[in-house]
């Protein structure tokens, strides 16, 4: 028999030894001989073994396994997860090489046309079928689809890189089996009243909708938890035409209802949501409209929720958020990216435990006015954002502080671009990521038990020699010498190497990167 597969020692790692001990776990599996492996492995009662292959990440990977001996070679066709992956990449369009060969989706066409034929089970888990639309093997994903319902399938994940193509089986909005439903790129048709009695999770992305579908949908879903709406820009469209319809009637009635449409979410139910992720192009034209979600979710007392826009490459434009948003106590967790904090009076977030700002402008005032708001505050994270020069942070609830990059390039560049940070009860800091500053001041970070430093100053600014880089670097590390431990990233490499050429001897309080954690974070980059 040959080593275990390298996809599966994580799994095994993980429920052999515990999640709380992976380092000794790593060592134990290697000290194990040849022999004693295939026994204390094989010996494994059945459930294990197939909880271990459902954890990896494709069918492919459970099939290799079948090699390992007589008593893995036919295991994988038990195993309640079937995820069938034509491209791993988020934007495959961009950088998958199978994509690009001519006979790509034949041969992972019979890939799933032979597994399935092996395949035993008959519960499943979960299904995945991650491809393109190629309308030649429309029959062909509707008949996998169909036998993953048959076999009462509880999570489905269907994802068409080509937007919009796919037109789902009837069968589909009828199930009340599904727990957790991901829809990418299809048609969502359904001809009569959605029936998703379990549903859980919800999550559907590049498609169109109109106001009488989004209405069947959250009506048909009454134990609904988890919405995720991404990359609808386009949701205004209307679909009454059937599959067999021509594309140019279709094409029609999207664009004559896309001229007067005004979504509404007044005739839907209120659900009771915990999660709410939207993901948009806030094009001022989707103002109303993306409000529309929001204010919904705030109605269903939504517990968390993450406003993720964008505006086109050039454009400087924050999202108008509706002034509700600002007096709803609902909240544990909050994110908002490109939206413009713009509150009329006092901010009323009494029930805030995690709050993250992005691509925002905020001033001191502002801050204050969240701090105040967030009596019970614990995490405050600022991605890129800018404007403030202070943060005064003196709530006794907020304990963890993290400056995620610092850019306003709209500013002169001078000796008073400056941070100065009076936080004496939190006790966690992180800064990382682009820091466009002179220098930051740690004035009062008195209770601080760790903190992490991963970040790097671009060499286009004025200040483009070494100097204040390393001065700030010394500066943290001198200010923060009772800090239990100091985590230095791979950003601050460089000026670490400056500091030591000069002799600065680093105290042991300060922890640098481990070779594994170097390859980890270039392999998550690229």
């Amino acid at each position: 028999m040959g080593k275990t597969p390298r996809a599966l020692l994580p799994t095994m790692k993980m429920l052999l030894e515990g999640e709380n001990q992976p380092n000794n776990a790593q060592k134990r599996i290697q000290e194990i001989p040849e022999k004693e492996e295939e026994d204390g492995i094989s010996g494994l009662p059945d459930c294990l073994l197939l909880e271990i292959l459902s954890r990896l990440p494709s069918t492919k990977d459970a099939i290799r396994t079948g090699t390992l001996s007589k008593r893995w070679a036919h295991l994988w066709t038990c195993v309640p997860t079937l995820i069938f992956a034509h491209y791993n990449h988020p934007y495959p369009w961009f950088s998958c090489k199978c994509l690009r060969k001519p006979n790509s989706i034949y041969d992972f066409a019979r890939s799933v046309e032979k597994t399935l034929t092996q395949c035993r089970q008959l519960k499943l888990k979960k299904f995945e079928l991650r491809t393109h639309y190629d309308i030649r093997f429309k029959s062909l994903f509707k008949n996998w689809i169909r036998h993953a319902i048959s076999c009462n399938v509880e999570e489905l994940n269907l994802e068409f890189m080509f937007p919009d193509e796919f037109w789902l089986d009837q069968s589909i909005f009828i199930n009340s089996c599904f727990t957790d439903l991901k829809l990418v790129g299809c048609k969502l048709n359904p001809n009569g009243a959605i029936s998703w009695k379990n549903l859980k999770s919800l999550y559907i992305s590049y498609m169109k909708l109109d106001e009488d579908l989004i209405v069947n949908i959250l009506s048909g879903s009454p134990l609904l938890e988890t919405l995720v709406l991404e990359d609808l820009d386009d949701y205004t469209g209307i679909y009454t035409t059937s599959d067999d319809s021509s594309d140019d009637e279709s094409e029609a009635n999207i664009m004559k209802t896309n001229a007067s449409y005004s979504l509404s979410l007044t005739q839907c139910p209120q659900l009771k949501l915990k999660k709410f992720k939207l993901l948009s192009n806030n094009d001022i034209k989707l103002k109303s409209q993306l409000n529309s979600w929001i204010l919904y979710a705030i109605r269903c007392n939504v517990k968390e929720i993450y406003l993720i826009l964008w505006t086109p490459e050039g454009i400087e434009y924050e999202f108008m958020l509706d002034q509700t948003l600002f007096t709803s106590s609902c909240f544990t967790h909050l994110t908002l990216h490109r939206c413009m904090v713009n509150p009329i009076g006092a901010i009323s977030w009494k029930n805030l435990r995690n709050l993250c700002v992005s691509n925002g402008s905020l001033d001191e005032d502002l801050i204050k006015n969240i701090l105040l708001g967030s009596p019970v505050l614990e995490t405050l994270e600022l991605e890129d954002c800018f404007g403030y020069k202070r943060l005064d942070i003196t709530s006794k609830s907020v304990k963890k502080l993290v400056i995620s990059g610092y850019k306003d390039f709209n500013i002169d560049r001078s000796e008073d671009d400056v941070i100065k940070i009076n936080a004496p009860n939190i006790r966690s800091l992180t800064i990382q990521n682009e820091i466009n500053l002179l220098k930051i001041l740690l004035v009062d970070v008195s209770s601080l038990v760790k903190a992490d430093l991963d970040y790097y100053i671009c060499e286009g600014i004025w200040y483009n020699h070494t100097t204040p880089k390393e001065e700030m670097l010394k500066g943290f590390i001198m200010n923060l010498s009772h800090v239990k431990e100091i985590k230095i990233g791979l950003f601050c490499s460089k000026v670490v190497t400056c500091l030591q050429e000069k002799g600065f001897i680093f105290p042991s309080n300060v922890k640098f990167p481990q070779v594994e954690e170097v390859t980890e974070s270039l392999t998550d980059w690229w």
